[in-house]
């Protein structure tokens, strides 16, 4: 029988005979197991082709892959907004994916990522040691993390949908389907990076929603932007 406790059921990887779980993840409590997949939802399963994840109700796999080598206007407007340049700490504290901090890695900065959801942990964890070994990630809240002092603080929370939009890409659906609608209190974790970054704080919006707080300034790209503000007194 399953756990009840829904975090431990999602530290379970159900694996394939022959593959090995990586030490990294069984050092953060995940464990491997030939148990009967769950019924519904998704879940981290290992095969031959490395940790993804799989849903109970029919939709095909999904591994997240590294952000493109270049693009448009978006890597230089978050550059331009973190200051990027080597060196620089940057704290990227709701990593999703880790799309941003790794365009931000491959400027120079020395980037440390926080995920809190285990499989959203789990498969960024299993990117990094992929394409950016060097890049740090933690599996904490990260207001734990604020408060050690890093140049800039970066905020990529999840966008509310919007109507009469055409679906968000794939990464994006399946992220808000295990994430689901808990954000955070914005306010809240805007005023603890703003009191800790020694640089700044960045935060991304969507490029017609309403700003948190008031910006010192802003860097726009084509559908987002990126609101600047000056560590507090």
């Amino acid at each position: 029988m399953p756990p009840a406790d829904p975090a431990a059921r999602a530290a379970r990887v159900f694996v394939e005979p022959g593959q090995v779980l990586p030490d990294r993840l069984l050092s953060e409590g995940f464990a491997p197991t030939a148990a009967q997949p769950p019924s519904a939802g998704w879940y981290l399963g290992l095969d031959r082709d490395g940790l993804v994840l799989r849903n109970a109700g029919g939709e095909a796999p999904f591994q997240p892959g590294p952000p493109p080598a270049t693009r448009s206007r978006g890597p230089n407007a978050i550059a331009r907004a973190c200051g990027a340049r080597p060196g620089l700490t940057v704290l990227d504290a709701m990593a999703g994916w880790g799309a941003d901090g790794l365009v931000l890695a491959a400027a120079g900065c020395a980037v440390t990522m926080t995920e809190s959801h285990p499989l959203v942990f789990a498969m960024l964890v299993d990117l990094l040691e992929g394409c950016a070994p060097h890049v740090q990630v933690e599996f904490r809240d990260a207001r734990r993390l604020i408060p050690s002092g890093f140049d800039v603080v970066y905020l990529d929370p999840m966008f509310e949908p919007r109507r009469k939009t055409a679906l968000p890409a794939r990464p994006m659906q399946v992220l808000r389907d295990l994430v689901g609608r808990d954000a955070p209190d914005l306010g809240e974790i805007l005023v603890l990076a703003r009191r800790h970054a020694r640089d700044r704080v960045v935060m991304k919006r969507h490029a017609h929603a309403p700003a948190v707080g008031v910006p010192d300034w802003r860097i726009p790209a084509r559908t987002v932007r990126f609101d600047v503000y000056r560590p507090s007194a």
